[in-house]
């Protein structure tokens, strides 16, 4: 443990103690991303190692913690031989006395100055920054959040008339109906699994196998804290998603797509994502953030483009934050 000022920087522990979501559950920017379900995932299914740290005031109270990922990233014909060793991290630290703010940026400096790594804060953390000092890389992300504080008919006005609320019409008109999924519904999962891998490969995308499917189902609903959805037409599955909801705080995991539902202009990923709104709402969630998008929007592809619309359309506030880098 190393120690200046009234703050030190706990590095000890490889295992997380038994309060450290507990902890999170008490502020505000605490998500998935910093809890010991999402540590297993990313050891098991990405091979990383999880690191728990915390910050103590002088009277040893935890006023911060930050998960780590450290990976082996191989470089060029010498990868067997010299791994490149970085540390990733998602919505972290998460301080939870705001005295500390600065203090828990110095010591967190310090430590990453000697090592290459890419993180960032809580998209609606603006408390959290760098010192310029350092020279750290900066690079700006965003992401559309929808505030479920508001009442579920203020959040459908502000939607795009023409391409969710018409949408979402013209899809139950259509006879598309969605249905609930847990990990204890093995046909479903399975189903899901299938039509997940049919709509990656058709993106240049890797594929999951059935058992890495459910451990990400697994963390996502951890707790009773996040749900699974399937959209069906005709009694065929054409499109699936699932959430988790962890401290109330909506994130999107696995969107599947048929081609049945493009072809015929069924609109179930309207209907999903209205059907997670509503869930959120009566579940007590506070937001549900629609995931990053490449921003400036000006130095966006055609096929950026289209996602940033698709996510637009929600009426989501859009919030910018900073992906730091060295």
């Amino acid at each position: 443990m190393s120690s200046t000022g009234s703050v030190s920087f706990d590095r000890n522990d490889d295992a997380p103690d038994d309060e450290w979501n507990e902890r999170l559950l008490k502020s505000e920017f605490g998500t998935i991303f910093q809890t010991t379900e999402y540590g297993k995932y990313e050891e098991l299914i990405q091979k990383s190692e999880p690191k728990y740290y915390k910050f103590r005031d002088k009277n040893d109270a935890v006023v911060g913690q930050i998960l780590l990922f450290k990976q082996s990233r191989g470089k060029g014909k010498l990868t067997k031989f010299i791994p490149r060793i970085s540390l990733t991290w998602t919505h972290g630290p998460v301080v939870f006395n705001d005295s500390y703010y600065n203090e828990i940026s110095a010591k967190l400096c310090n430590f990453l100055n000697s090592k290459h790594f890419q993180g960032s804060p809580h998209p609606q953390d603006k408390k959290f920054v760098f010192q310029d000092k350092y020279n750290f890389e900066k690079q700006d992300a965003a992401t559309f959040i929808i505030d479920l504080n508001q009442r579920l008919e203020d959040i459908f006005k502000n939607t795009d008339k023409k391409s969710v609320q018409k949408n979402i019409e013209r899809s139950r008109d259509r006879g598309v109906t969605i249905s609930e999924f847990t990990i204890n519904d093995d046909d479903d999962v399975k189903s899901y699994s299938v039509l997940l891998n049919e709509h990656r490969k058709s993106n240049d995308l890797l594929g999951y196998s059935h058992e890495q499917v459910k451990e990400v189902l697994k963390l996502a609903t951890s707790k009773g804290t996040g749900a699974g959805f399937l959209a069906w037409y005709k009694k065929k599955l054409i499109g699936g998603i699932f959430i988790s909801a962890f401290n109330r705080y909506i994130n999107e995991w696995g969107i599947a797509r048929d081609k049945t539902d493009t072809d015929e202009k069924l609109y179930a990923q309207d209907l999903l994502r209205w059907t997670i709104i509503a869930w959120g709402k009566e579940n007590g969630c506070r937001f549900y953030d629609l995931s990053g998008f490449k921003y400036p929007v000006s130095k966006q592809s055609q096929k950026e483009k289209g996602i940033y619309q698709n996510k637009k359309k929600w009426g989501g506030k859009e919030t910018v934050y900073t992906i730091f880098k060295h």
